[in-house]
């Protein structure tokens, strides 16, 4: 919220002032306005001086501009009147708040060069004049502002000479205004930041001034007291932090400037040199300045100041100046400026940065030097003598050291920096004079260019230096050093974050590559050449199948290869089987139809984008039925239709969108859309309404908006040209025109019908978004008159009063995206609403709302708010309508007859009567509290007021002139506020341990209500928390006479106040006028414009509101919005120009420091981390504005970490206190200095984890880090505990989020150079910590027998250290030999840390240890490892061997493996497979713990070379010595030692030994991640592996061990053997059959696990049983050799099943079921086929069936988990019954029972793609569409080839059954009692709000009424179809039964007494509408029709059945109820059924 509200505060940059005319300015220019020769001109001056708003003004200014330029253009004019209007027209510049008029003012005196004398005179005059009235009023910069304003034009001209004369009088005015700003800085404000914006303009004024006439400064005494004025306030603002740093960089530049006046080229670079940088004596110091003494202003400047006086020097000082060599000396060094002074410095600056930003602007100033360096080469001005380098290898080294540590930057602009430094090194490099003569230039360009590429594809920063690489080196000499780059480049496409970049490159390279194929074939062959090389990378990323990669591609890629070669196109096309003369489409056979529609969908789109694509794309004229033709580049190429909507129905949304893209825009607007367009859009739309994913449905509204704006504009053209009227055709050129009309028609009543009132979230939103885009083309409330009108595609039924009123129902929603969109699209509607005219139509309104508001639930009362909101929208502002709160009868009403007799504005009675409102109920709150809160308290009349100041405008005509009145009404509910937050904080802040409700005083019954849980109150967040509200009020009389649920009752009514309290204050805040100073509002009141609403006093009794509020507060819900709030209050005071507003917040920050150390501090003071101090210091933080520095955070954090860092007492005390009493433990109290240092780290963990203040905190973060880890060490277990969090916070924070799988940091990640670099002061500290912990450990280890608590050893500092470093990723590249925060300095401690005697500190220093080690260093440091463990391996201890072993595991699985070069990772392999194969005795089992990590390292080789092209040789190795290992360990009898005595080191060694053993069995080069897979497609990986040696064993022995390792004694081993089964079998590919597992496999596996699955007992060992029979069975299609074996394991998964609770094993026990399902269907099938009898087994087939079909049916209720609902759908998957629907379609009367049980599956498996889980709902399409292709052959997109969107497989799904159980009548009863289903969920009993809002849905899909649609749609054409006798009495029944329950539903309302009122009536409910209308809809399908499909009249055929529904009356107020009731009950002629509607409306 808060966040939100800052990003709002930016957009009012012109909303709260206007220009400010004083009252001697109107009075004078009504004098002169009876001067008739410029009446004109006065007139328009006089309208511009009445507007109150600048975006009014900006409007107006032009006017005013040309009424000037006419007036001065009259040949008659006098020099008089022109010297009037001058001077009214030239004063407007130097107002107050007209800088953003001024460029429109000063455009206009560039043409009146006749009178430029007289401009120039007037100009000079008023620069006098409001100089003085600057000093005199204590005005700011009135004179400079304008001046800058004439010198920033670009056309100067006749007015330079005047801003010279008057430079003298421009310098003072600025040095006042400065001046001005250094006395209150001094005085403690802040500037605001258009002060700051001011001060930065004054100052680059001041350099043009300096710059353009330093003879005005220097020629006279009085020049000179001026200068030295001027230059005095230049040092002091120089010498001032509270400037920003673009006005620092103006004060350094001026300085330049100003130095540059009194001194020549010799002079100014010997004092820049000595009294600068301090290099030499100056010998002849300037007199002036030195005796001025004011060059000392430039000794002790901050770091920041100081960089800015270098870029001063860079920018202003003369380059030869900066090249002059200052020694002068012969036979000594030359000494620079540039060189020898700001280089090194620089340099310096960029490797130590303090923050974030100032390494931002360190880089920023190191590039314009290099900048500087590159041009002084070019012009020969560096000096190089004597052998003199300026430019060294060591400062190119340095140089490129600073560029790779901050290539991955977090900050984009400091890496852009980085980007400008590089090609300016590059550069640099290039025109050094050595490098040209010895060649070493491209050796340095390949040197980098190789250091680039070993940073990896993945690497952002690599691209666009690669680029530069490129530019110079070369596209063939980059290939030369990895052949695979385009791929790697191309690949890299998958990560969103590289794309820009990479496309830079990728363009920059093509371009290069194309050019040097041209140069070195020739155009033509280059051409090939070129398309060679670039083609294939591309086009394989396009049809790889990973949709991420192919979008971005889309994107990116394309456009750029197509800029570079645009016939490039037609190879494409030609890849994917398209393209010219291609008349027949015969795919490649390495390519599959979905590929080819996919790419062809890309190149579409980016042709169609770079207009390609010349016209439509429309049906080939030769086939119109399965061609089409597109014009590409004026070549026709032919293209199947069912490509398209192959690919517009495609399951992958991004393909839709694309696709869509491509077929319905076209960038030129003004053609009309083709037939094959708008017919393939008919088609598309009403598929992609229920699309979940966000991503699409913005997607999917952003293109329709260009579309309907195509539309738009394509018609307006049609009917200007005159050749299309709408609702007429003519002939077939306007006939598209029409169809187009008419289209739109449909798609605006489709998209209102899509808001029924039961429409699931997905519709209704995809639905409102649409309507939403659609108003904004064509107004919905366009008048008749207007030619526009009629173009809209509305008819007079959508704003009907009935369709109005059913929107304003859709308020109501249980959704608040669904409300707010209801809320936008009924402002649009016109005013007043349709059917809300009258007062009492408007008073059922606001009474029904009113009652809303008072719900104790948010939603509901979110719903009442947002219906007075468009109250007050649409009458109150809109027609100016009075509400008033009657306090007799609690009620508001509307009066809309007394508008013009009111006398008091109804805005103002509007606020007023919510005013009065809330304070009838704030007495009620303080006469009964729980009463008031069972009515929600205030939490709704506040929301009402917010939402009503959200729409206020403050600058409105009923706010300026009523003034007094709102602040009176402000005032009021200031002070109702006070009375609420007396009465309800505190509630909200009571004493958690001392409630009455405390858990120890409940009674059992009271415990179990989960409401009296402390928890639920306490610590849940946002609007769930309201949610109690709602059992709470439907709590029973008894236990709210126990007094606990009341209780609760006053908890959620008081939080929800205060909550509503602080948002509401926020939003006043953000737009209410603030005072203003004393002058301004004293000229305001002599205009009687004074606007002021709130005072001061007022807004510091809000601040200390929130304060109060944030202080007391316990509820964390309610502090995250009081943050808001004061977040919101602090932000709009910083912005202000007013000292005394600025002040408060500092003011605020003192009042919270003291409470922070405030003494007598309690431990409940730290509930909730502290509660509401750390929210206090994030809203000053956050409210600090952009522009300005930062003074709130600094001064706090450092504050805060100074708090932290003093040493507490009593540390002894407190020791010795641990033996007290227990008593003495509870005690609340601690030591002085505890609780206010835990605050300081509760603090400074929010202040790192918020994300908006990362770059400001940024400087904090490694004094933060080192204090938490110091404070490991406090004996206070609170400071450790808050140590804690906020060393978590600073981990993520510098480090990134840990994947916890992949162990290491996906975002920010970060190696070891980058980190130090960042954080430069860690890597002492940590250095010196490890010292000390290692020699701590050290001690420990040489004594530890003395002392057997090995935990007093470890170094608390320790742990947190090692944590920190494992979180850090190995380098590609490593420091240089002089690097001193080289992070391999730490090796040392880390590798000692490794070998010490605990446990964990081996493995936390292990992990360490990879980030330490660069790439290039890892072979050396692994090959030092190895080497000593095997010199050395028989006299080490065991702790010393595991820890070596763990280091080698932990460099070869983080560092080796991530190894781009496989030739250096196959050498690592080998060499230490040959040094371990040394030390087999370690794996033999002496100490468990270290064979076990033996064969772990072992395991990781195998792997390893697995996957290279060492494989035969090394893997035999590895193999042999695993097996001989292992099989010690497998061999061995252990159960008698586990009896004896249970060693778990033993059991993990088993377990190890297991887990190696089966890893020698199989090729893990099978086992390939899903990153793996996509490498190997684009040839990323070494596919050249050598053969995989196979292991020598007989089946029988392999046999043997395999059953052995499932059946041993532990636990622990058969868990491992059963994955390691399961991970073989899921890995199992074709070609695989050769392997000795695989062998034994087929024929013993299955054996195996039928024995176990009865004899094991342990669960878990059941459950992998199951998942490897299952999985087993995927493989093979029969895992059962005789059926005999099919029903002792039915049997047995029964059993299961009925005693088995854990839900997992459920899961795979149904998908168990469903492997028997395929023999049992066999088995019947042979049994019906052969005609045989029946026998048992078919009897108990049957039976199965339906015990699994009932299964599935309960397992895929929604009510399941997701995992249930899955399990259930893979079992249907894997039964195959769903096909038996075809098989069984000649067998229906032989069968059927076998046949309904089949259809009862097809309606669940329907159900289930209906599910809210995406992943189920598109594997399950896939299945279901793999059936019915093929058997519906008239349909295109019916093809198993590529998956299609579940929404059309739906349809197809029914079309499929209708064809194949059409003529069964069995099938229609299905259907219709899914009909059925679908209304008798709907309960007519209970509150009809409650029914909305209780019912929480979680499948916020599935759409009950399409479902019932398609079925009556299907049942309609089967009853039509097969008209027979038993059809006809089948849809008699069937009629009446619907029309029984139709009238039960209906009379359930009527007889229940209840009111029914409803908005729009009861059928606008949507329980009710749901029902009423499948009712009726059956009713309707079901009704006779004719031959033509028409509805006979039913009241003619039937008039007896019809009679009873003369009570549905209350229920036909929603349209679309109505109109199916009328086509059923009168004729259709006389049906007022919508226009282009349908029965169907969501099908067509």
């Amino acid at each position: 919220m808060s966040a939100k509200w800052r990003s709002l505060q930016h957009r009012h940059k012109y909303t709260y002032n206007s220009v400010v005319f004083p009252k001697s300015y109107t009075e004078s220019l009504d004098r002169i306005a009876s001067d008739t020769s410029n009446s004109n001109f006065v007139s328009e001056v006089k309208l511009f001086a009445s507007l109150s708003s600048t975006y009014a003004q900006l409007d107006e200014v032009k006017k005013l501009a040309s009424a000037f330029t006419n007036l001065l253009a009259n040949p008659q004019i006098s020099d008089e009147t022109v010297s009037t209007a001058a001077r009214f027209y030239l004063e407007i510049l130097f107002l107050e708040n007209s800088l953003p008029l001024h460029r429109t003012l000063i455009s206009a005196l560039n043409k009146c060069r006749k009178f430029h004398h007289v401009i120039s005179n007037c100009f000079a005059i008023l620069c006098e004049e409001y100089g003085k009235l600057g000093k005199k009023e204590k005005k700011r910069f009135l004179v400079s502002r304008a001046t800058l304003s004439l010198i920033g034009y670009p056309k100067l001209g006749i007015l330079d000479e005047i801003v010279e004369k008057c430079s003298d009088r421009v310098a003072m005015d600025i040095v006042f205004g400065l001046e001005s700003v250094l006395v209150d800085v001094s005085s403690g404000s802040r500037p605001s930041p258009v002060v700051m914006e001011q001060c930065q303009d004054a100052m680059s004024c001041m350099y043009y001034l300096l710059q353009r006439y330093p003879s005005k400064f220097v020629n006279s005494e009085n020049s000179s007291n001026v200068f030295r004025t001027s230059l005095s306030t230049i040092l002091s603002v120089l010498n001032s932090t509270s400037f920003s740093r673009d006005c620092l960089v103006a004060s350094a530049v001026s300085f330049c400037a100003a130095i540059q006046a009194f001194m020549g080229p010799r002079e100014l670079s010997t004092f820049i040199s000595s009294k600068l940088f301090g290099a030499f004596s100056d010998e002849n110091p300037d007199v002036v300045i030195c005796e001025s003494d004011l060059i000392k202003g430039t000794r002790d400047l901050s770091f920041l100041s100081r960089l800015c006086l270098l870029r001063g020097i860079l920018t202003a000082i003369p380059r030869e100046v900066l090249n002059t060599n200052v020694n002068g000396l012969v036979g000594v060094q030359p000494w620079t400026i540039l060189y020898s002074g700001i280089l090194p410095e620089l340099c310096s600056y960029c490797e130590n940065p303090i923050d974030s930003h100032f390494n931002f602007h360190a880089l920023t100033v190191t590039q314009i030097c290099l900048q500087q360096i590159k041009t002084s080469l070019s012009s020969d001005l560096t000096i190089f003598s004597n052998g003199y380098e300026p430019f060294s290898n060591d400062v190119k080294i340095r140089l490129l050291r600073i560029i790779w540590n901050n290539l991955e930057d977090p900050l984009s602009q400091t890496v852009k920096q980085v980007h400008l430094m590089f090609d300016l090194l590059l550069d640099i490099e290039s025109s050094l004079p050595l490098s040209k003569d010895n060649g070493m230039t491209k050796t340095f360009f390949a040197k980098v260019g190789q250091d680039l590429l070993c940073l990896g594809p993945r690497c952002k920063g690599r691209y666009v230096p690669l680029a530069s690489v490129t530019r110079r080196l070369g596209a063939n000499s980059l290939l030369k050093l990895n052949s695979n780059l385009l791929f790697e480049t191309a690949y890299a496409y998958i990560d969103d974050d590289v794309c820009c970049a990479a496309t830079s490159f990728l363009k920059c390279f093509l371009e290069s590559l194309r050019d040097e194929c041209w140069s070195e074939y020739g155009i033509e062959k280059g051409y090939v050449a070129f398309r060679a090389l670039s083609l294939p990378p591309i086009m394989q990323g396009l049809v790889s199948g990973h949709s991420k990669l192919r979008t971005n591609l889309n994107t990116y890629a394309l456009p750029a290869i197509l800029d570079v070669d645009v016939d490039i196109i037609f190879p494409m096309l030609e890849f994917i089987s398209v393209g010219p003369g291609v008349k027949e489409i015969k795919l490649k056979p390495d390519l599959k139809l979905d590929q080819c529609v996919t790419a062809l969908v890309s190149l579409l789109k980016v042709s169609r984008t770079m207009a390609l694509i010349e016209g439509d794309i429309d049906f080939d004229p030769s086939d119109s039925d399965h061609a089409a033709v597109i014009l590409v580049k004026g070549v026709n190429v032919r293209v199947p239709v069912r490509w398209f909507v192959l690919s517009l129905m495609h399951c992958d949304d991004s393909v839709r969108i694309d696709a869509a893209e491509s077929l319905f825009l076209n960038p030129k607007t003004s053609s009309l859309p083709s037939t094959l367009e708008l017919n393939l859009m008919q088609k598309v739309i009403p598929l992609n309404m229920r699309c979940s994913s966000t991503a699409f449905q913005m997607k999917w509204t952003s293109l329709f908006r260009k579309f309907f704006s195509r539309v738009r504009t394509a018609l307006e053209r049609q009917v200007k040209q005159g050749t299309w009227i709408p609702g007429s055709s003519t002939d077939n050129g306007t006939h598209k025109a029409e169809d187009l009309f008419q289209f739109m028609n449909w798609l605006s009543h489709f998209l209102f019908y899509s808001c029924y009132p039961s429409a699931p979230y997905e519709r209704k939103t995809m639905a409102m978004e649409l309507i939403l885009t659609m108003i904004e083309i064509w107004p919905i409330n366009t008048l008749k008159q207007d030619p526009s009108y009629l173009l809209c595609p509305y008819g007079d039924k959508i704003t009907s009063p009935d369709s109005t009123i059913s929107l304003v129902g859709s308020i109501v929603d249980s959704w608040d995206r669904l409300r707010e969109h209801a809320f936008h699209i009924l402002f649009c509607f016109p005013t007043p609403l349709p059917g809300i005219c009258e007062n009492d139509s408007i008073d059922n309104i606001i009474r029904w709302a009113k009652t809303l508001v008072h719900s104790p639930r948010v939603r509901e009362s979110d719903a009442g708010a947002l219906t007075l909101r468009l109250i007050f929208k649409k009458y109150v502002l809109g027609l100016g309508c009075n509400v008033k709160f009657s306090a007799n009868n609690d009620s508001l009403t509307c009066d809309i007859s007394e508008v013009s007799k009111s006398t008091r504005n109804p805005v103002i009675g509007y606020i007023s009567s919510l005013v009065d409102w809330l304070h009838c109920v704030v007495e009620e709150g303080e006469r009964d509290l729980t009463n008031a809160c069972k009515k929600s308290f205030v939490h709704g009349i506040l929301l009402t007021l917010r939402y009503t100041f959200e729409e206020l405008d403050w600058g409105c005509e009923a706010v300026q002139l009523n003034g007094a009145e709102m602040r009176a009404v402000v005032e009021r509910l200031l002070g109702l506020i006070v009375r609420i937050t007396s009465l309800a904080l505190w509630v909200v802040s009571a004493d958690v341990w001392s409630m009455p409700y405390d858990m120890d005083e409940t009674s059992n019954e009271d415990v179990a209500d989960p409401f009296l849980h402390d928890g639920v109150v306490q610590e849940e967040e946002g609007e769930e928390e309201a949610e109690l509200g709602r059992e709470l009020v439907e709590t029973d009389d008894s236990k709210e006479g126990n007094g606990k649920p009341a209780e609760h009752i006053v908890m959620v009514g008081c939080w929800l106040a205060m909550k509503e309290v602080s948002l509401l204050f926020g939003t006043i805040i953000r737009k209410v006028p603030l005072p203003s100073c004393a002058s301004s509002i004293a000229e305001e009141e002599q205009m009687g414009l004074c606007t002021e609403i709130l005072d001061l006093v007022q807004l510091e009794t809000m601040g200390n509101h929130f304060l109060q509020v944030l202080l007391k507060v316990k509820h964390n819900g309610a502090i995250d919005k009081t943050r808001a709030g004061f977040t919101a209050l602090c932000n709009r005071l910083l912005c202000s120009n007013d000292s005394r507003l600025c002040k408060m917040t500092e003011s605020w920050m003192e009042l919270l420091m003291e409470r922070t150390i405030s003494k007598e501090q309690t431990v409940d003071d730290l509930l909730r981390r502290s509660a509401g101090i750390p929210a206090a210091f994030i809203a000053l933080f956050l409210a600090e504005p952009e522009g300005t520095p930062k003074k709130l955070l600094p001064r706090a954090l450092q504050w805060l970490i100074d708090l932290a860092k003093k040493p507490l007492s009593n540390c002894a005390k407190l020791q010795s206190s641990i033996s007290d009493t227990s008593n003495k433990n509870l005690s609340k109290t601690r030591d002085e200095g505890v609780i206010p240092t835990v605050h300081a780290f509760n603090v400074m963990r929010a202040a790192f984890n918020d994300a908006n203040l990362a770059t400001d905190t940024s400087g904090f973060s490694a004094e933060a880090m080192i204090l938490s880890i110091r404070s490991f060490s406090s004996p206070y277990w609170e400071v450790r505990n808050a140590a804690t969090l906020a060393y978590t916070a600073l981990l993520r924070r510098m480090v990134g989020f840990l994947n916890v799988h992949k162990r290491e940091s996906a975002r920010r990640s970060l190696t070891g150079l980058e980190f130090f670099h960042r954080y430069p002061a860690l890597h002492p500290f940590l250095s010196e910590e490890l010292k000390i912990a290692t020699d701590l450990l050290n001690q420990s280890s040489s004594t530890h027998h003395a002392d057997p608590d090995i935990t007093k050893a470890i170094h608390p500092s320790l742990c947190p250290i090692l944590i920190l470093l494992s979180r850090l990723k190995p380098s590609p590249l490593s420091g240089g030999s002089d690097e001193t925060l080289d992070p391999f300095s730490l090796l040392p401690f880390i590798q000692r840390c490794a070998t010490q005697s605990n446990f964990k500190i081996r493995v936390l220093a292990s992990r360490a240890l990879t980030g330490l080690v660069s790439n290039e260093k890892l072979h050396e440091v692994i090959t030092n490892i190895s080497t000593y463990l095997a010199e050395n391996q028989m006299v080490l201890p065991f702790n010393t061997i595991h820890g070596l072993l763990l280091q080698l595991y932990s460099l070869l699985d983080s560092n080796c493996r991530s190894l781009t070069d496989l030739s250096k990772k196959d050498r690592i392999a080998s060499d230490i497979i040959m040094v371990l194969s040394t030390c087999s005795w370690l794996g033999n089992g002496v100490c468990h713990v270290v064979a076990s990590s033996y064969l772990r390292v072992l395991n990781l080789l195998l792997d390893i070379s697995q996957r290279s092209s060492i494989a035969s040789e090394v893997t035999a190795t590895v193999q042999a010595l695993l097996f001989e290992v292992t099989s010690q360990h497998l061999d061995r009898e252990i159960s008698k030692e586990l009896g004896i005595m249970h060693d778990p080191t033993l059991i993990e060694l088993r377990e190890q030994a297991t887990v190696s053993y089966f890893s020698c069995l199989t090729d893990e080069r099978c086992d390939f991640t899903n990153e793996e897979v996509q490498l190997r497609s684009f040839g990323l990986t070494n596919t050249n592996l050598a053969e995989m040696p196979q292991v020598e064993i007989h089946p029988t022995q392999l046999q043997e061990r395999i059953l052995s390792c499932v059946t041993d004694y532990t636990y622990e081993v058969r868990v491992a053997s059963m994955k390691q089964l399961l991970r073989m079998v899921n890995r199992f590919r074709p070609g695989d059959e050769k392997g000795i597992f695989y062998k034994w496999a087929i024929n013993g596996l299955q054996l195996i696990l039928m024995d176990r699955l009865y004899a094991e007992e342990n669960p878990k060992c059941v459950y992998y049983i199951l998942k490897i029979i299952f999985s087993w069975s995927l493989q093979f299609k029969d895992p059962f050799v005789a059926d005999s074996l099919v029903f002792p394991f039915w049997n047995r998964l029964v059993q299961l099943n009925s005693k088995v609770l854990r839900s997992k094993t459920k899961e795979i026990i149904i998908c168990c079921m469903s492997i028997c399902m395929k023999h049992f269907v066999k088995l019947l099938n042979s049994s019906i086929s052969s005609g045989a009898s029946v026998d048992v087994n078919f009897g108990m087939a049957i039976e199965a069936i339906n015990l699994f079909v009932n299964l599935v049916k309960g397992y895929s209720d929604p009510s399941q988990p997701v995992n249930m609902r899955r399990a259930a759908s893979e079992s249907i998957i894997a039964s195959s019954l769903l096909e038996e629907a075809t098989l069984r379609n000649g067998n229906k009367s032989e069968n059927r029972s076998v046949v309904k049980l089949v259809l009862d599956l097809w309606f669940i498996s329907i159900q289930l793609l209906e599910d809210e889980d995406v992943g189920l709902r598109l594997r399950l399409a896939k299945y279901v569409q793999k059936i019915i292709a093929g058997r519906l052959n008239n349909d295109l997109s019916c093809d198993d080839s590529m998956p299609t969107q579940v929404d059309k497989v739906i349809e197809l799904s029914f079309e499929f059954l209708s064809s194949e159980f059409g003529n069964w009548l069995e099938y229609l009863n299905c259907l219709a009692q899914r009909i059925l289903d679908t209304s008798n969920y709907a309960n007519s009993r209970g509150d009809l709000v409650r029914q909305i809002f209780d019912k929480e849905i979680d499948n916020h899909h599935e759409e009950k009424l399409l479902i019932c649609q398609i079925c009556c749609a299907n049942l309609e054409k089967l009853v039509v179809s097969y008209n027979s006798k038993e059809i006809k009495l089948f849809s008699e029944n069937w009629r009446r039964q619907f029309l029984q329950h139709l009238v039960l539903f209906v009379g359930g309302y009527a007889d229940s007494g209840r009111n029914i009122d409803w908005i729009g009536g009861i059928g606008n409910h949507k329980d009710v509408f749901i029902a009423v209308y499948a009712y009726l809809l059956g009713i309707y399908a079901l009704s006779p029709k004719d031959l033509t499909g028409q509805l006979n009249c039913i009241n003619k055929v039937y008039p007896s059945e019809l009679s009873e529904l003369s009570i549905i009356g209350p229920f036909l107020g929603n349209p679309l109820i109505f109109n199916l009731y009328s086509l059923l009950v009168r004729d259709q002629q006389e049906s007022s059924f919508l226009d282009g509607s349908d029965p169907y409306f969501l099908l067509r």
